[in-house]
């Protein structure tokens, strides 16, 4: 019997996707096989496709993409029959440490922040994935393919929020302008925060944000009163700030912001390993500083669910649908810093 073949965007080589024919992969035990539907593309992978090499070591072709939807077209063992639609969860959690069994997948001792579908194995940027039936769920009918490429940051954001413990009438600062940054301000909003304001470096991500509504308030985070003005505007500093970029500088822009005794809440990933940081202001000022990543698994399942009730609205912050062949394209609009885009999605 012939091998069945599918079309893949091959990470090639740094800044280089090829599509090409691959062969699909192999159905093992516990796992099922899709038919992609849609599958986000996200700043996570603009990191690999620079480097031109995922997380770990790879025998053949790699290929990213851990933001996805698709049909079931072989259940295997599992639950689930052809035709479901599912949606998978790219965290490869062991269900068994410590950290799995008190519900907190997202610190699984085996996973360390990086292991993930589409990060140490091959995504979902092709025609068919193959993997654990366990990391899949099904989708209802309420949550469009596009809206669920989006279901992982809008996750990440939804766990920030609930980690911040927000309250009524909150003051918030999003220090960031990215899709997450965007969806922790939609959120803060719709918990409750009183006022909901943004610090950025640039205008250029802004102009979709500005479209839809959410943020009182812009704040150049150059701006050398940066501290005054943030102050000012918000009656004596921030409840909340999210760091939302992963820079010394934007934590710096936290810590300028935010009152005496109030919390920093930090999601940005540092390309370096270390940022410096003002301590004695945070230690004198009794300042929180809170480290959120990713999601627990019942969490992953209120985002599905937040988007089915129809509480949060993700299509709104997808730029453009693209075809497979159009995912370097849209590397290449993702790194150029003039450019508005805010979201990709990819249909294969």
């Amino acid at each position: 019997m012939s091998q069945r073949m599918m079309k893949a965007a091959v990470l090639a080589g740094p800044k280089q996707i090829e599509v090409k024919q691959v062969p699909v992969p192999a159905l093992k035990p516990g796992e099922i096989e899709i038919k992609v539907s849609a599958c986000g593309v996200c700043g996570s992978d603009v990191h690999m496709w620079k480097s031109g090499k995922g997380w770990a070591e790879q025998n053949g072709d790699f290929w990213m993409g851990h933001e996805f939807c698709g049909v079931v077209t072989n259940p295997g063992d599992s639950r689930f029959k052809v035709g479901d639609r599912v949606t998978f969860w790219a965290n490869l959690y062991c269900g068994t440490c410590d950290m799995c069994r008190a519900g907190q997948e997202q610190l699984c001792r085996e996973v360390n922040g990086t292991n993930y579908i589409g990060f140490v194995c091959n995504g979902a940027y092709a025609q068919y994935f193959v993997g654990k039936a366990s990391n899949a769920y099904l989708l209802p009918d309420t949550v469009s393919d596009v809206a669920a490429g989006l279901i992982d940051p809008l996750m990440v954001a939804y766990h920030a929020v609930r980690k911040s413990g927000i309250r009524l009438h909150d003051k918030v600062l999003v220090v960031g302008s990215g899709i997450i940054g965007q969806m922790i301000g939609e959120l803060a909003k719709k918990a409750g925060a009183s006022y909901v304001a943004m610090s950025k470096v640039s205008d250029v991500k802004t102009r979709r944000a500005r479209e839809i509504g959410i943020f009182d308030d812009y704040f150049d985070g150059n701006d050398p009163q940066r501290e005054k003005l943030l102050k000012e505007a918000s009656h004596g500093g921030f409840d909340l700030a999210f760091e939302a970029v992963g820079a010394s500088s934007s934590l710096a822009a936290c810590v300028d912001g935010v009152r005496p005794g109030g919390r920093i809440v930090m999601i940005g990933n540092s390309i370096d390993p270390e940022v410096s940081f003002a301590m004695n202001r945070a230690v004198l000022q009794e300042m929180e500083l809170i480290g959120s990543v990713s999601c627990t698994r019942k969490e992953f399942e209120e985002t599905i669910d937040l988007i089915a009730t129809g509480m949060m609205e993700p299509e709104k912050y997808v730029t453009e649908v693209l075809p497979l062949e159009g995912l370097q394209h849209a590397f290449e609009r993702q790194t150029d810093p003039g450019d508005p885009m805010v979201k990709f999605v990819v249909r294969p």
